[in-house]
């Protein structure tokens, strides 16, 4: 039996988490090239809990159409430094045994992940995709910033091009990178179009907050807007970690104004977006958000609404009048209040979607694999 050539993909995440970067790109890859999906090591306490997890706690299965996902089992505690290399030949053993099993020759190793290291000995082309600032955020993720700073490095040396997801985050990963290794390329999130939702008239006056809800997000402007009277549409769950920007959610999240429906698949996601009139992208101005693409503005204007966003580097590389931005509360609820009040049909969909259009998961898949060919050739030999 021929090989077939695949891409080896470490995801930062786990196939059922959160339909983030990871994900959406994998999926518009897999449309040209088969995807061995890595899920980050399970812990075995996690293996243990839930029907759904005993069913398959570890090993291969067929998640979506050219996507095989692999998850490997480890020891509690994997993202502390003195159990991370264990955890690593555990996941290198586990990825060598898998495309032996399945005749897969690597065509590429994407490395989405902030604390996964490229397996060592396997053919292809060697791309870091760093898809946020990991070790300005390695506190909100629970991480060990050093063991992720040393991760980094090592990636950074061994990878053949390194892609991120910023203009801000390229600059910053360039500081870092070897000489030999060439300029940072950016590829931004990107969005999917949907079906035609609602047009302009048949929306309802409300403004939609999609997303994970934490630190990153500005309390101040959503706290303002509650208070303005808006009606507010919530979705995407609760990812806090610190106690008063729990309490703050409690209280946003109970208010009368505000409709919260938690986590959502991304397809249901979409339908609500389409019944709103405007997005909301209120994220602080921090180090780790000004490194970062935040995925809803796009989502909002591939289903036809326009956004008002604060002042971030992802927002101005964008270059649109489509996203209105706020500087403070008062601004901020201001212009949220102004679409609202306005006549729907001087914020036509279709607008909106056709600006999106430029930005799809499937140009920045192309875009990728355009970047896998150009280096293929010198990335042909085992290390």
């Amino acid at each position: 039996m021929a090989p077939t050539k695949a891409i080896v993909f470490l995801a930062g995440s786990r196939w059922e988490d959160v339909q983030g970067t990871d994900h959406q790109l994998a999926r518009s890859l897999s449309k040209s090239i088969p995807i061995l999906w890595v899920d980050p090591p399970l812990p075995l306490h996690l293996a243990v809990r839930g029907p759904d997890t005993l069913k398959r706690p570890t090993g291969c299965s067929s998640v979506a159409p050219g996507i095989t996902r692999l998850r490997v089992m480890s020891m509690p505690g994997f993202t502390r430094r003195p159990i991370a290399p264990t955890a690593r030949f555990l996941m290198k053993t586990a990825i060598r045994r898998t495309l032996q099993k399945l005749h897969i020759t690597p065509l590429a190793t994407l490395v989405l992940s902030p604390l996964a290291l490229f397996p060592a000995g396997l053919p292809g082309a060697r791309i870091l995709y760093v898809t946020d600032d990991w070790v300005a955020g390695a506190p909100l993720m629970g991480l060990d910033r050093g063991l992720v700073r040393r991760t980094l490095g090592c990636n950074l040396r061994a990878a053949h091009s390194t892609v991120a997801v910023s203009p801000g985050l390229a600059e910053n990963l360039d500081q870092l990178r070897p000489a030999r290794v060439k300029k940072t390329t950016v590829l931004p999130n990107g969005c999917h179009i949907p079906v035609p939702g609602g047009e302009a008239g048949n929306r309802t006056p409300t403004a939609v907050l999609a997303g994970q809800l934490n630190e990153r997000l500005d309390l101040s402007l959503l706290e303002a807007l509650q208070a303005s009277g808006t009606q507010l549409l919530v979705i995407g769950p609760r990812t806090e970690r610190d106690l008063e920007t729990g309490k703050r959610l409690d209280a946003f999240l109970a208010a009368n104004n505000v409709s919260w429906l938690g986590k959502l698949p991304y397809a249901d996601m979409q339908a609500h977006l389409g019944s709103a009139r405007v997005g909301l992208t209120p994220y602080r101005d921090t180090p780790f958000n000004r490194a970062a693409f935040p995925l809803k503005t796009l989502d909002y204007l591939a289903s036809g609404l326009p956004v008002v966003a604060t002042d971030l580097p992802s927002v101005r590389w964008l270059d649109t009048d489509l996203v209105s931005i706020s500087s403070g509360p008062s601004q901020f609820v201001d212009q949220v209040r102004q679409i609202l009040q306005a006549d729907p049909h001087a914020y036509p969909p279709a607008r909106y979607r056709d600006f999106a259009k430029r930005h799809t998961w499937d140009e920045r898949a192309a875009q990728l694999i355009r970047n896998i060919e150009g280096i293929s050739e010198h990335a042909n030999h085992t290390d």
